[in-house]
């Protein structure tokens, strides 16, 4: 099975490092799928579920939270704000974090910055989706 290399990486360290055989994400515009030998490309990505398959056809699915994906000769770098794989999400945080997001929003105070409000209710969308 032909494959390309990705590398996950994040503000603190390289997440993975590994050989895959397709790689799903989305952008502002679309769902990206990318398989080896995929054109040269720098786009964003968005807060979103990621999705991989490995060399055997294993699939693994993540939450990320935001980023740029940049491929280029057969090799996929993600930069991303965050990512949690679906085993690593954990439920009940993610439900008090997708909670308290919420308040946020329906307290409408004068100083409350909503766009970051909006994200997190996003991001913890995300995950709890994902770990459902």
């Amino acid at each position: 099975m032909s494959t390309f290399h990705l590398d996950i990486l994040t503000p603190y360290k390289k997440y993975l490092s590994k050989d895959i055989s397709f790689l799903e994400v989305r952008n502002e515009d679309s769902v990206l799928g990318i398989l080896p030998h995929h054109a040269n490309i720098i786009t964003t990505v968005s807060i979103c579920d990621m999705k991989i398959r490995d060399e055997e056809g294993k699939e693994t699915l993540f939450a990320i939270g935001g980023g740029l994906l940049s491929i280029k000769d057969n090799v996929a770098t993600l930069m991303v704000n965050s990512i949690e794989s679906q085993d690593e999400i954990d439920f009940p945080r993610a439900e008090r974090a997708k909670q308290r997001a919420m308040a946020r929003l329906e307290q409408k105070l004068e100083n409350l910055d909503v766009e970051r409000a909006q994200l997190a209710l996003l991001r913890a969308t995300v995950r709890i989706n994902l770990k459902k």
